[in-house]
This record gives structure tokens, sequence and C-alpha cells, in this order.
């Protein structure tokens, strides 16, 4: 038995010796490999922190194993008479989210409490200690733990900031709060009355001002906050109403967000584009139009002369146009007011046909008939539709006219002449397309390449008999060709 002991034991003090993790044992008589691990030498000491551990996990005290610290996420002894260091084997509980032992006259901090990465809430306040251990500090300074309180009569903090009770606060070197403004390393910082370093909004002799997080006072800028931009001046003090920022008319809410869009101040409507500024002349919405004065005022109900020109507008600002007023006053497509004379169109016939498909009804019917003469096919009409617009106003055509060609012939028996100077175009005119691909009516000029025009074509424009389209060009958004002349009647 003594021989049996003796070769045991050799082999323990071998295996410890060897510097090995792991001890092991072996019984001669069953010739058997007996490991002793870690966690069965595990022998917690009796402390007030091992005892919490064992009465949260309704276990006994000698029960306990290192996997049973893992478990514990939330500590909370405040204001118990705990006395003495906190325990080394606080540094077992690597999943501990939440710790609060202030006022537990505790005398030291492990090191060990930096290896507790996911600890987030540290309450140690009011206790004995003199000192903190050096990296737990630096994670203070460096703001790591989202809640800290380690301030007490007995410790005194380095020089700094640190981030304690949620707030950032410098400490002077006497380890006491600073509670004004500092300038350190050329940086300036606001501290308020309770120590705590100024971040975020701040309201101050009914004026409102904002710091950054690192307690710097915004001024002279635009800064965007939660989605919004605000404007600081030179003093940092937010500002409201019309502002004057390098050349630029904004508009700053009560709330002092910049205002986009249109916005109605004062009972008059005003529009800001997207970077705040505010728009004076016309702004086009689709195919709606208005149009904003010398002051940015919406111009609404009235007539006003712009650039020599007549435009009349609603009473929701909106340009009117396509509109006859009486039947010598037309509001062109483009939203000019023409007071039409003898000269407007090439010749009676073709005056007749552009006023009679300046009328939506009437463009409706035409394009429906069309639709009826093609046998119900809505593709490739632009004969029949032209046709029909011509023989409801005195150009009669046969019925089945159904080419380009065959219509180009019929046109130039009735007299139509041909010419390709665009600059001579006049509602009513009929514009031929490369290649005799299509052919339309001229309702007017929308601008020095787009033209107001009417056809059969409402599937590629918006459902939309009466629109606009390229004359001078291809024009590959709509797979539309250029013209290259047009027809029109001089008698």
């Amino acid at each position: 038995m003594k021989k049996k002991l003796l070769i045991i034991g050799t082999a323990v003090l071998m295996t410890i010796c060897s510097g090995s993790v792991q001890a092991f044992a072996y019984d001669n008589n069953a010739n058997t490999k007996i490991e002793i691990s870690e966690e069965e030498k595990f022998e917690p000491e009796r402390n007030w922190l091992n005892m919490e551990v064992a009465d949260q996990l309704n276990k006994k005290f000698n029960e306990l194993t290192k996997e049973d610290f893992l478990k514990i996420k939330k500590l909370d002894l405040h204001y118990k008479r705990l006395e003495g260091e906190l325990p080394e084997t606080i540094g077992l509980m690597k999943n501990l989210e939440y710790l609060n032992l202030n006022y537990c006259k505790l005398t030291k901090i492990p090191d060990n409490i930096t290896e507790l990465t996911k600890l987030t809430y540290i309450d140690l306040g009011d206790n004995k200690f003199r000192e903190l251990p050096e990296k737990f500090e630096e994670k203070i300074i460096k703001g790591e733990y989202q809640y800290v309180d380690v301030e007490s009569s007995e410790v005194r903090l380095k020089e700094g900031l640190h981030f304690l009770k949620g707030n950032w606060t410098y400490l002077d070197r006497h380890g006491d709060r600073v509670k004004e403004t500092i300038t350190v390393d050329g940086k300036t910082y606001n501290f308020n009355e309770d120590g705590t370093l100024k971040i975020g909004w701040q309201k101050e002799s009914d004026k409102w001002f904002y710091y950054d997080t690192s307690g710097e006072l915004i001024k002279n800028t635009w800064k965007t906050i939660n989605s919004k931009k605000y404007y600081f001046n030179e003093n940092g003090e937010m500002l409201t109403g019309f502002v004057d920022i390098n050349s630029k008319k904004y508009y700053l809410n009560p709330n002092g967000d910049m205002a986009s869009g249109l916005t109605e101040i004062d009972n008059k409507k005003y529009y800001f584009d997207s970077n705040g500024i505010m728009l004076k002349g016309w702004l086009n919405e689709g195919n709606n139009r208005y149009y904003f004065d010398e002051n940015g005022v919406m111009v609404s109900g009235r007539d006003m002369i712009i650039d020599g020109k007549n435009y009349k507008f609603y009473s929701n600002g909106l340009l009117v146009k396509n509109t006859w007023i009486d039947d010598n006053t037309y509001v062109q497509p483009n939203g000019e007011v023409a007071t039409i004379s003898s000269n407007y169109s090439h010749s009676n016939v073709q005056y007749n046909a552009f006023k009679y498909m300046t009328n939506t009804s009437n463009q409706l019917s035409v394009h429906n008939k069309a639709v009826e003469l093609h046998d119900g096919d809505t593709s490739n009409n632009c004969v029949y539709f032209l046709s029909e617009v011509l023989r409801r106003n005195g150009i009669w055509l046969p019925e089945q006219t159904c080419n380009t060609y065959e219509l180009e012939g019929l046109l130039k028996e009735k007299g139509f002449i041909a010419s390709s100077d665009f600059t001579q175009l006049k509602p009513g005119d009929i514009l031929y397309t490369n290649g005799h691909t299509h052919v339309y009516l001229f309702m007017g000029w929308r601008d020095n390449q787009y033209a107001y025009i009417v056809d059969n074509q409402r599937d590629k424009f918006d459902n939309e008999i009466f629109h606009i389209r390229n004359v001078y060009n291809d024009d590959s958004t709509y797979s539309t060709d250029r013209a290259i002349y047009f027809y029109y009647y001089p008698y």
C-alpha cells in the first residue's frame, strides 16, 4: 500500500514540476488514467462575492464552478457593508453587464475588472479605495463605459477628461470638476454648473445653442441634427426666420430647422430647393409650372408680365396653359397669352384645325375615330388621326387614307406647300419625320427645340394626346424621329 501511494505521489509531483496545467493520477491495480480537471480543482474562497453568486444560482457555496460565474449578468449590492477589497473572482464574471457596489466601503479594485468586456454599467462611487487600476482609469478616460461612477472623497483621479455618470467631465489637478469654459491644447470646452460637459442642445437666455460630442460650440455654420439642418451664427445662436447666407436666402422654421419645398409663411407661398435656397423665377414640376417673384413669393390668381410676355396664374399658383379666354385671346401651351390675329396661322383652315384641337374632348374624339378607321388597332394611326382632323376642318380626304406617302400626295393635290424652314412654323402646320415614319399637327413652340403637338401616340406620352415632341432631333427617351419638313396651306 505504501508503495502504491509513493508511485501516485511521485507522478503528481512530476506533473506539477513540469508546469502542466492538468494533473493525473494512476491506479496501479486498475491500470486506469484518472484526469483531474481544472474545474475539479476550483475551490472558491468564502467571501461575500462568491456567496452572492451562490445565492443567485440557488447553489451551495462549495458546489460553485467557474462556469457558474459566467451565468451572472447583474450584480447589485449597493449600500451593503461589504468592506475590504473587491475579490479577484470578479474576473470570472465574463458576462457581467451591470455592477452596482455604491457605498460599500470597498478599499481596492482588482486589475482584472478591465477583462469584463460586456460590462457597461459600473457604480463604485462613495467607497474607500484611494486609487484605480491604471488600465481601468484609461478606459474611463476614453469613455468606454456607458455609465461609470468611481468618485468619492477618498480617490483622486488624473487631471483631464473623464466619462463619469454618463457625461464627460474635466477634473482639475485637485480632482475637482471644472464648472466653466476652459481651453486645453487649443480646444475649448464648455461645462455646466454641475461640471458636465455641454453636449447637444442647450438653452441659455432664451436662445438655443448646440455643442458637438466633443463639447465644442457649433458656430457660424450649418449643422445636421436628426436629419434636419440648422444654422448657428458667429455666437453659436440657432437662427430662425429668413436669413441671408453667402448671398443666398433661406428660411428657418420657428424650431430652427431649414425649410425645403413649397412652404407657406405668413399666408404667402415660397419654394426652397433641397439645399434650402429660396427660388425666384420659374419652377417646373412635371407638366406644371409656377412662378415666384423677386421676393420669392408665388404668383397666384393674377396676370404677370415676365420678360416682356404676359402670363396668367390660377389661384393655386398653377400657370394657365392651352386655354381660350375669349375668341381673340388664347393662352398658348407654353403659358404665354396671345392676342389672335390674321397671321397666327398660315391660313384659316389651319387656324381652325389648330383651335379645334386645343379642346380635349375634340382630341379624344379624333383619336377614337382614328382607331375605329384602323379596325380597332391603336398603333400606326398617325395618318388616320391627321386626316380626320383635316376632314373636320374643311379639307376633305378619303377615310381610307392610311400611309404617310399617300397623305403627302393628297396634301400636294390640295395645294399644301412644303418647307424645311422651321422658324416659319405656325399652329396648324403638318410636320413629317425622317423616313416618313410619322406625321403630326404642330400646336406651338415650347422652346427652341421642343414643340407642343397633337397626334396618335398617347401611349408614349403619359396617355396625353396633346404633348411635347422634339422637332429638331431624334429622341431616344420616346423613340421618336426628328422632323425634316412641314406642310402649310397658304390660302
